[in-house]
């Protein structure tokens, strides 16, 4: 028996080998989970005590509408007294902002824009459409986007890819579940808006860039305090219609996310520290990745070198990989045609 996994690691696949096979040989052309050479990826901070620029956006109802967790609560200024409420709600704020400064300091023309949930898709959707007159048919905006996430029909979800791999808008905004298996080529960008609450995500999230040996940045936002957020496990609806902003823990549909303790799991599961970015101004920090490096293309220069070496070292095993592959499915046509009771 021979079974192929892109997770080798995981230990649901370890679980699943020990059920099927006895002393099973692992070949494991990968490794542990990294980061490719050509994924820049960094952290943007968002600080509502530091930043209080979102309270004159709540009080003046501008910029991105939220998720209406605390639509039942008082927001006070920003201060040494403002309510944890208050400063979830000036994370969501913020965040909406951060994404567009960060789109217009990078001169992004194509990304894919990681929500955490359906809602917080559609609400960053409906501020690119009210505010710099994007969306799915707004070619010539700056800010044209579609979403993709299982509320919307499936008609509408495979229209609103097709037109992100046609370039006819430059932003996909979705979910980790929606994103599951897609293949788009030559995204030089991804933002994650939230930080996903499995480390396996985020690798899955910013692979999404740097592909083909073009060079990619991925920048996330992360909640320096807690935000609280919807989780409808308590819900018959999952959420349709549901206002119940009460604690899971007492029986309602919220918790209290915590981003800079994902942020920790996954610096640990790599073994390295993310870079940080200044929020004032979102500019890469200056690195060997400074002045080189076009995202989408191919580096020609200085680090670039380092990273064909690499690539020629890999080359030959990327080969025999495909060659191995290729027996493999052949051999098991070819029992299928025979007859043979394969699992017995």
């Amino acid at each position: 028996m021979v079974v192929c996994s892109a997770t080798l690691h995981n230990f649901n696949v370890k679980k699943l080998a020990q059920k099927l096979m006895s002393f099973p040989t692992w070949v494991d052309l990968k490794g542990e989970d990294s980061v490719p050479d050509t994924v820049h990826h960094c952290v943007a901070l968002v600080d509502p005590s530091e930043d209080r620029s979102w309270f004159d956006l709540h009080i003046n109802k501008k910029g991105v509408i939220t998720d209406k967790v605390h639509q039942a609560d008082q927001i006070s200024p920003p201060g040494k007294n403002s309510s944890e409420e208050s400063i979830s709600e000036g994370i969501k704020k913020l965040k909406g902002e951060y994404v567009v400064k960060i789109i217009k300091k990078h001169k992004m023309e194509k990304a894919i824009i990681f929500c955490r949930t359906k809602l917080d898709c559609d609400n960053l959707e409906r501020l690119f459409v009210k505010n710099f007159g994007g969306g799915p048919y707004s070619k010539n905006s700056d800010f044209s986007c579609v979403c993709l996430h299982s509320d919307r029909k499936p008609n509408e979800r495979k229209s609103n890819l097709e037109r992100f791999k046609k370039d006819e808008v430059r932003f996909l905004i979705c979910t980790d579940v929606a994103a599951r298996g897609i293949d788009v080529k030559g995204v030089p960008y991804v933002i994650n808006v939230t930080m996903p609450d499995d480390k396996a995500n985020y690798l899955h999230r910013i692979g999404r860039v740097g592909r083909a040996d073009c060079m990619g940045l991925a920048i996330s936002l992360v909640a320096k305090q807690r935000e609280k957020v919807w989780y409808h496990s308590n819900c018959r609806t999952r959420g349709n219609g549901c206002f119940n902003t009460n604690d899971i823990k007492h029986g309602g549909c919220t918790i209290w996310y915590n981003e800079m303790a994902l942020l920790g799991e996954v610096e640990d599961h790599l073994k390295d520290t993310i870079e940080h970015i200044d929020p004032k101004t979102m500019s890469v920090p200056v690195n060997e990745f400074d002045g080189k490096v076009v995202y989408g293309r191919k580096n020609i220069e200085g680090s670039n070198n380092i990273l064909t070496g690499h690539y020629r070292e890999l080359l030959p095993t990327l080969n025999e990989l495909k060659r191995l592959e290729k027996c493999a499915q052949g051999s098991f046509i070819e029992l299928l045609k025979s007859g043979k009771n394969i699992f017995a």
